[in-house]
């Protein structure tokens, strides 16, 4: 996927991030339609896919090395309330660790 033509604002760093994320989602056969978005009131920008259940995830492509604008997650959860919210925070050797964000308590456990 070409993210210059698709998101031109994004950092170099950002870019690097988004393909390195892309590329992991496109190899899990659980996800189809995954798509570039990028959320201009809050720069934000992340990747959409659809799951087998038809159920809409979010990732949101993070480097482990910056601290995460919670106020930033939440304002997207709040816009994409329909869908579920991943951090996709990847390190510098490549490797991405993948959190699933919700607000409060899940007591269905």
């Amino acid at each position: 996927m070409d993210f210059d033509s698709v998101c031109p604002d994004l950092n170099a760093l950002s870019r690097t991030l988004a393909k390195l994320v892309y590329e992991d989602l496109i190899n899990d056969e659980r996800l189809s339609n995954i798509q570039p978005q990028f959320e201009r009131s809050l720069n934000a920008f992340y990747l959409s896919a659809e799951t087998e259940t038809s159920t809409q995830t979010v990732f949101i492509p993070l480097p482990h090395s910056k601290a995460i604008d919670f106020g930033v997650l939440k304002e997207l959860q709040q816009k994409l309330e329909n869908s579920s919210i991943c951090a996709a925070i990847v390190d510098n050797t490549g490797n991405i660790l993948y959190y699933q964000i919700k607000e409060g308590f899940n007591l269905d456990t």
